[in-house]
């Protein structure tokens, strides 16, 4: 293979190697030249050898590693053959190194496979390897008396990794005891090289040099962030959002792991377009008239309020319920849809019957997306305790005290301008908000976000088409669960002695195979530890469809039922043979609704 074919050469994107290229073709030895940290070649006086047979191939890789070692014919063997040695393969051993040396002194002028010490060695001068002279650059850049030579130096050694290290050598040993370290030595300097790069300026280049390596090794935090700031210099601040997403991704699937801190600080400052200005602390802008707003930056509070506290990022998620089963698919729709990586993220309806779960369900995303919105994580209920529609004009001054620390909102403002003023909050913020159990577009509207980094989800059991049409949001249907889906939710909540095959399949039938139902169930299971699931699909089996027709209804009202059980048994009241106390008035009971 010629030196010039562009696999050998896709970690060295420039041609710049004038360090290493007057000593490669200076060598009295016919200009050997021995390649690894790449695909395997050997070539002299600028011909390529022929180096036929995977396990000869093997060979040659495992000393062109360890040249200047004596490597014993057991270690040899083990590489060759993935085995324990023994007289066969060590015979058939002497046979591969008895035709690569005929091979080599035929085109190289001198011996270059030496036996002795029960082993076999390669002797290389540090100009006729590239990972000898690799090494050898490394050894000079850290002696270097400048840091602008010690870069130059750093980046002609990584012009010598032309890709994946033997990548076309097969022997899984050599791969795990041998090109694993090396693999490591080579991350550590290209994370020195390119940093030190990066610090002098050379963005675009570095942009484009690193790529390759990030792509090969997307688990590697350090240089996926150098990756990430060089294409944010270099004006590509979506190709490296994209960056982040592919390690977060890979993290998580490898190693179930999230980013590590300094990683989400470069995505976050990425999201704000303030990667490279000094950290700042936001502070709350000030809610009143004009005389109330000091200096950009700073906020009074309303009068008779306490200031806000300065640096408090809302964090008002609800606990996300455990487990969720069933929902991995939507979860990943959620993540497709809303994209919480994207300089722009969507916002999106999630609907569903009562008791499908909608709820849950976006309330888990958020928890998974909570990191990519650093300036807080909002949640509204939609629904008051009555159950009837919470008032959008008091959601908005919850959500503005929520947005600066507690400040409180002036009495004069009217709806329309406590929205604009929630808006001008989050136009500069990377703010998540979920709303939740939204009657009406005209509940939710006012409450969208107005900042181009913010994303809203809104659960309802309607479809909201005019915020669909008019306001873009996208839309997520959430449904019943699988038969399977719906009993495995009971099994991994239901003690094994309570329940049998078919009573957990009649009962996730009776319950409509829909999330809410189904805990309702195990709830009824929990506060009756002598009753079994039979017992309990009995009970809903004999509930009257005509007053109780939806799942979710049948199941509250056998919650409901028995004279023993019914609001002591859900702990509305305290337990006790006598009524509760006067001090606890009909408002202060949370019935379970059917709906």
């Amino acid at each position: 293979m010629s030196r010039r074919d562009p696999a050998r050469r896709r970690y060295a994107t420039t041609t710049d190697t004038r360090p290493v290229e007057p000593s490669w073709r200076g060598h009295p030895s016919a200009g050997l030249r021995v390649t690894v940290l790449g695909r395997l070649g050997v070539e002299v006086g600028g011909d390529a050898l022929p180096l036929r047979g995977d396990r000869r191939r093997a060979l040659l890789a495992a000393l062109f590693l360890g040249a200047g070692r004596t490597l014993a014919v057991g270690d040899l063997v083990t590489r060759v053959w993935g085995v324990s040695s023994n007289q066969a393969n060590r015979s058939a051993l002497q046979v591969h190194v008895a035709r690569a040396r005929a091979l080599f002194d035929a085109h190289c002028g001198r011996p270059l496979i030496l036996g002795g010490d029960g082993g076999y060695r390669i002797e290389l001068d540090e100009t006729e390897s590239d990972l000898l002279t690799f090494r050898s650059l490394v050894r000079q850049a850290d002696a270097a008396d400048t840091p602008e030579g010690r870069t130059d130096l750093l980046v002609h050694a990584l012009g010598l990794w032309r890709g994946p290290v033997l990548g076309d050598v097969t022997s899984p040993v050599l791969h795990a005891r041998d090109v694993a370290p090396l693999n490591e030595e080579l991350l550590r300097v290209a994370e020195a090289g390119f940093g030190a790069a990066l610090e002098r300026g050379d963005h675009e280049e570095v942009a484009r040099r690193v790529a390759s390596v990030v792509a090969d090794h997307p688990e590697r935090e350090p240089l996926a962030r150098i990756h990430m700031v060089a294409l944010y210099r270099s004006g590509r601040s979506s190709e490296a959002l994209r960056v982040y997403a592919r390690t977060r991704a890979v993290l998580a699937e490898r190693l179930g792991a999230d980013p590590g801190r300094e990683l989400r600080e470069t995505f976050h400052g990425i999201l704000r377009g303030d990667l490279d200005r000094v950290p700042r602390v936001p502070r709350p802008r000030a809610l009143g008239g004009p005389d109330a707003a000091g200096r950009e930056g700073t906020a009074r509070p309303a009068r008779g309020a306490d200031p806000p506290e300065p640096g408090v990022v809302p964090a008002e998620l609800p606990a996300a319920v455990v487990p969720l089963v069933g929902r991995d698919r939507a979860l990943a729709e959620l993540d497709r849809l809303v994209d919480p990586c994207a300089l722009m993220p969507g916002s999106v309806l999630v609907r569903g019957p009562a008791g499908a779960g909608s709820s849950a369900l976006a309330v888990r995303w958020a928890h998974g997306a909570a990191a990519h919105f650093p300036d807080g994580q909002l949640y509204v209920n939609l629904r008051g305790e009555d159950g009837r529609p919470y008032d959008p004009a008091e959601a908005l001054r919850r959500l503005l005290r929520s947005l600066t620390g507690g400040a409180e909102v002036p009495d004069g403002l009217g709806t329309d301008e406590v929205a604009a003023r929630a808006r001008t909050l989050t136009a500069r913020r990377r703010v998540l908000l979920v709303l939740d159990n939204a009657v009406s577009a005209r509940q939710v509207r006012p409450l969208l976000p107005g900042g181009t980094g913010c994303a809203a989800v809104v659960t309802s059991r309607h479809w909201l088409t005019d915020l669909l049409v008019r306001d873009g949001l996208r839309v997520l249907p959430v449904g019943a669960l699988a038969r399977e889906e719906a009993v495995a939710l009971l099994e991994s909540l239901v003690a094994p002695e309570r329940r049998s095959g078919e009573g957990l399949e009649r009962l996730a039938q009776l319950a409509g195979c829909l999330p809410l139902p189904l805990r309702m169930a195990v709830a009824w299971l929990d506060t009756r530890p002598d009753r079994s699931v039979d017992d309990l699909v009995r009970a809903v089996e004999g509930v009257d469809p005509a007053h109780s027709g939806t799942p979710a209804a049948r199941m509250a009202a056998v919650l409901r039922a028995g004279p023993g059980e019914g609001r002591r048994g859900r702990g509305e009241v305290p337990a006790g043979p006598g009524p509760p106390a006067t001090s606890l008035r009909p408002p202060s009971y949370a019935p379970l609704s059917p709906g």
